[in-house]
C-alpha cells in the first residue's frame, strides 16, 4: 500500500505530465523551434515517476521482514554460484524469487533474495524453476557505507533482489522439480562442459581466466586482478561493451572478406550478438554491455557522426526510463562515457593523429584509448582515485593479444561441437597467449608511474569538466562564447580576478582537524588527518574466519579517496582480527613511518600482519606504555596505560587507550578495553569531548563510573549490522543516554567524520 506522501507525489506528477503532453502536442502542431524542450521535460517527469515506482517497497516485499527468522518458499531463478573454501566446504549462492513466508502463519511475498548455503558435496543441487523451501534469517544486503565504494545494495535492487537469506548447513528442501525447458540452464550446462574441456588441456587458473573473459565471472587470482587494474585493462576480464565491439568488428570484417551484403551482415551480427548475450546469462550488465557495444560498432560502421550521437542519446534515455537506478551504476556510467568518447571524440583524435603519419593500427588504438579515457576520466578517478599511465601501452601491446585470445576462445567454443581435436590445439595457443599477456602486464605495473593518484573531483568540478569538453567539441558554442567574452571584457576580467582571489583564499585557509570513523562493519578503524595533512590510522578493521581482505577493499580505497598515500603512524589498539586484520595489506601497499602496537606477544602481530618475526618493521615497532606520547603539529597524542595491570586474561585487556588533545578539544580511543581495566584509568585525565566507545558497545565495557569520568558530548560506536554478539548492548546505550551525550553508530550512519578547529566541532555522516 502506498503512503499518502507517495500517492500525493504520483498525483502531482501525473497532472504535470498531462499538462506538459498537451503543451508539447500544441507546440508541435504550431512548429515552434523550442518544442524539444517540452519533450525533454516530459521525459524527465516520466523518469521521476518511474524512479518513484522503482524505489517503492510494497507491504508484501521480502525486505519488510528484515532480521526475522522465517520458513521461505520460492522459485530458483538463476543457476547457483559455487565457491569452495580451503577446508573443502562448498559455498552456494542461489537467487530465489520469493512466493511466501511462514512464521506463525503463512503470508505471500514479493521480491528476490540471495540464498546462501554451505555443503560438503554438490549433491542435490536445486535447478532453475525448482520450487524450494528453507528456514533461515532474512537480512538486508549489506554494504560498507563509505565514499566511492560500489553500492552492492543498489546493484542488487536493479535486478529485483532486496535481501539475503542464509541457511548455513541446513537442508534446502526441493518441493517441486520443474520439467520446463530453461534456456539459462541449457546455456549454463554448455558453458560448464566447455570449461571442463578447458581444464583437460590447460592449467586451471588459465582456464578460469579465459572462461571469465568469454562468459563473465571473476574466478581469477588476486595478483592478476590487481595488475590488470593498475594497467587500466581490467574490463577485458569480464563481458563488457569492448567485448561486443570486438566480436562485432570481427564479424563485420569477416562479412566484408566474404563479400556479404551490408544489410545482411548487420542482421547476422545482431542475431549472433543476441545469441552470445543469452549464452553469457543475459544478466542486466551483459545486456547493457551488448547494447552499448553494438551502438559503438554501428556508429563507427555507419561513419555518420550525427546518427551515432542520436543513437547514443536515444538508447541512454530508453535505458534510464526503463531503469532509473542505472544513473548510479558504475557499469552504466563507464560504458556510456566510454561510448560517448568513441562517438564524439575518436573521429577528431583520429584525424589529428593521421597528420603524424603513424601506422593506422597505432593511430586507431591511440584514438580509441584516449577518447574513452578522456570521457570516463571523472568517473574513473571517483571510484578508483588513480589514473593508469601504463594504460596506453597496455592497450597497444596487451589488448590486441587478449582480443586474439577472445576470438580464438569463441572459435574453439563453436568448433568444439564438431572438431574437438582442433579445439584442443586452439586452447593450447590461447593458454600461451594468456601467459605472454600476463607477464607483459606484470612488467607494465613495474614501470615508474604505472598508476598515479588523482584526487576525486566533486560534482561542480565534474560539471565544469564535461562543460569544457562540450564547448571544445562544439564550434558554434566556441564562437558564440568568444564573441560574448569580447563584448563583455570588463565583466570577464572582474570574474577572472574574483575567481583567482577565491582560489587563493581557499588554498591558504586553515584546514580543520579531521577524524574519520570508517565503516568497517564489526570492527574499528579511525583515520586522523591533521590541518597540514599528516595522517594517523588507528586500527584497520578485519573479519574473523573470513577471506575478505578489508585492508585492500575498504581501508585503502578510503585512504586514497582522501588523498592519503602514506601514513605517519599506524596504531593498533591490540592484536584481534577485527582491529588489526586489514593492517597487512596497508603495510604492503603504502609507506608507514611508525607502527605502534601493544605489549603482547609479537608472534600474534607477526601472524595478523603476515610478516616474519625478523621483519624490520615489526622489529622497530613501538610498544606503547603508560605516558608514551608524541606530537603532530599542535595535536598531542598520549597513551594512558598502566604498566602493572593485573589479570590480563585476553587481548582485549591489553587494549591501548589513546587520548588526542587539540586545544580545548579531545578524543578518547579505547579499543576493546573491558570494565576490569577501566578502573586503572579513573584517576587519570580521561574527560573528553568525544569517546570512541569500547568493544563496539559491549556490556562488558563502558561502566557507568567510567562514562561519568569521560562525560563525552559525542559517543561513536563502531559496529556491524547483524553482528552475532548483540553489540551495542542496551545497557551501554542506556548508560550513555543517561548522560548529555549524542550517540552515532557506523551501522546506522556509515562513515562518520568529525571536523574541529580545536574549540568547536561539527560532524557529517555518509548516510544522512
Amino acid at each position: 500500500m502506498k503512503t499518502p506522501e507517495i500517492s500525493k507525489s504520483y498525483t502531482h506528477l501525473f497532472c504535470l505530465i498531462i499538462v506538459n503532453l498537451i503543451l508539447a502536442f500544441y507546440f508541435t502542431l504550431r512548429k515552434y523551434k523550442l518544442t524539444f524542450l517540452l519533450y525533454l521535460i516530459l521525459f524527465f517527469l516520466l523518469g521521476v515517476m518511474r524512479y518513484l515506482s522503482f524505489t517503492f517497497i510494497a507491504d508484501d516485499n521480502i525486505k519488510n521482514y528484515d532480521n526475522q527468522e522465517v520458513t521461505l518458499t520460492g522459485i530458483i531463478c538463476q543457476m547457483p554460484k559455487i565457491r569452495q573454501d580451503s577446508a573443502g566446504i562448498y559455498h552456494l549462492t542461489y537467487v530465489v524469487d520469493t512466493k511466501s513466508i511462514k512464521q506463525k502463519e503463512e503470508k505471500t511475498t514479493t521480491g528476490k533474495v540471495y540464498l546462501y548455503q554451505k555443503q560438503k558435496n554438490l549433491d542435490n543441487l536445486a535447478k532453475i524453476n525448482d520450487t524450494i523451501s528453507a528456514t533461515g534469517t532474512i537480512r538486508l544486503i549489506q554494504n560498507y557505507h563509505n565514499p566511492n565504494l560500489i553500492d552492492r545494495e543498489l546493484s542488487a535492487q536493479e535486478e529485483g533482489i532486496y535481501a539475503t537469506f542464509s541457511i548455513g548447513k541446513q537442508n534446502l528442501k526441493i518441493l517441486n522439480t520443474s520439467d520446463k525447458f530453461s534456456l539459462q540452464e541449457f546455456c549454463y550446462q554448455i558453458e560448464q562442459s566447455f570449461l571442463q574441456s578447458m581444464y583437460q588441456t590447460m592449467p586451471e587458473n588459465d582456464a578460469n581466466m579465459i572462461f571469465a573473459m568469454l562468459f563473465g565471472g571473476y574466478n581469477i587470482e588476486k595478483d592478476i586482478l590487481e595488475a590488470y587494474s593498475i594497467t587500466g585493462i581490467i574490463h577485458i576480464l569480464s563481458v563488457s561493451g569492448s567485448h561486443i565491439s570486438l566480436i562485432s568488428l570481427f564479424l563485420l570484417s569477416l562479412g566484408k572478406f566474404l563479400h556479404l551484403p551490408r544489410f545482411f551482415n548487420l542482421i547476422l551480427l545482431l542475431i549472433l550478438i543476441i545469441f552470445y548475450t543469452i549464452l553469457c546469462g543475459a544478466s542486466v550488465p551483459v545486456m547493457r554491455a551488448s547494447i552499448m557495444g553494438l551502438l559503438s560498432i554501428i556508429a563507427l560502421y555507419l561513419e555518420e557522426k550525427s546518427t551515432a550521437q542520436h543513437l547514443l542519446s536515444i538508447i541512454a534515455l530508453i535505458l534510464l526510463l526503463f531503469d532509473p537506478l542505472l544513473l548510479f551504476n558504475i557499469s552504466f556510467q563507464l560504458s556510456f562515457a566510454s561510448t560517448a568518447g568513441l562517438v564524439y571524440l575518436m573521429p577528431i583524435l583520429r584525424s589529428k593523429l593521421n597528420k603524424l603519419k603513424l601506422p593506422s593500427l597505432l593511430i586507431d588504438n591511440l584514438a580509441l584509448t584516449m577518447s574513452a579515457q578522456i570521457f570516463a576520466f571523472p568517473i574513473i578517478i571517483w571510484y578508483f582515485t588513480s589514473l593508469s599511465l601504463s594504460s596506453l601501452l597496455a592497450n597497444l601491446i596487451i589488448i590486441p593479444l587478449l582480443e586474439i585470445l577472445i576470438i580464438l576462445g569463441l572459435i574453439a567454443f563453436i568448433l568444439g561441437f564438431i572438431f574437438p581435436f582442433i579445439t584442443k590445439i586452439l586452447f593450447i595457443f590461447a593458454s600461451l597467449i594468456l601467459s605472454i599477456s600476463n607477464e607483459a602486464t606484470f612488467l607494465l605495473t613495474k614501470i615508474p608511474f604505472a598508476s598515479i593518484y588523482v584526487p576525486p573531483l566533486d560534482f561542480p568540478a565534474i560539471l565544469i569538466y564535461y562543460s569544457l569538453i562540450f564547448i571544445t567539441l562544439n564550434i558554434k558554442i566556441r564562437k558564440y562564447l568568444y564573441l560574448l567574452l569580447q563584448k563583455y571584457k570588463f565583466i570577464t576580467y572582474i570574474c577572472s580576478i574574483s575567481l583567482i582571489i577565491f582560489s587563493c583564499y581557499f588554498m591558504i585557509k586553515p584546514s580543520p582537524l579531521q577524524i574519520h570513523f570508517i565503516d568497517v562493519g564489526q570492527g574499528d578503524a579511525c583515520l586522523i588527518i591533521t590541518p597540514h595533512q599528516h595522517s594517523i590510522l588507528i586500527d584497520t578493521g578485519g573479519s574473523i574466519n573470513s577471506d575478505f581482505d578489508i585492508g585492500s577493499y575498504v581501508d585503502l580505497p578510503y585512504l586514497r579517496h582522501y588523498g592519503i598515500n602514506k601514513l605517519d603512524y599506524l596504531i593498533l589498539s591490540h592484536a584481534d582480527a577485527d582491529h588489526s586484520g586489514g593492517a597487512s595489506s596497508i603495510l604492503q601497499k603504502i609507506p608507514v613511518n611508525h607502527l605502534i602496537i601493544t605489549d603482547e606477544d609479537k608472534d600474534l602481530y607477526a601472524k595478523i600482519l603476515k610478516l616474519p618475526l625478523n621483519n624490520p618493521l615489526l622489529a622497530k615497532a613501538i610498544v606503547a606504555k603508560e605516558n608514551t606520547a608524541f606530537n603532530l603539529e599542535d595535536i598531542h597524542f598520549q597513551f594512558l596505560q598502566n604498566d602493572e595491570k593485573e589479570n590480563l586474561k585476553s587481548s582485549n585487556d591489553s587494549s591501548n587507550v589513546l587520548k588526542l588533545t587539540y586545544h580545548n578539544f579531545s578524543v578518547l580511543f579505547t579499543g576493546d578495553l573491558p570494565q576490569t581495566q577501566e578502573k586503572y584509568l579513573l584517576n587519570k585525565n580521561i574527560a573528553s569531548t568525544i569517546l570512541k566507545v569500547a568493544h563496539h558497545g559491549s556490556k562488558t565495557s563502558s561502566s557507568q563510573e567510567f562514562l561519568e569520568h569521560v562525560r563525552p558530548q559525542l559517543a561513536i560506536i563502531s559496529v556491524g549490522k547483524y553482528n552475532s554478539f548483540g553489540h551495542p548492548s542496551k545497557e551501554v546505550l542506556d548508560r550513555l543516554n543517561n548522560l548529555p551525550t549524542k550517540i552515532l553508530r557506523t551501522d546506522e550512519k556509515g562513515a562518520i567524520i568529525i571536523y574541529t578547529d580545536g574549540y568547536n566541532f561539527s560532524f557529517k555522516t555518509f548516510l544522512n
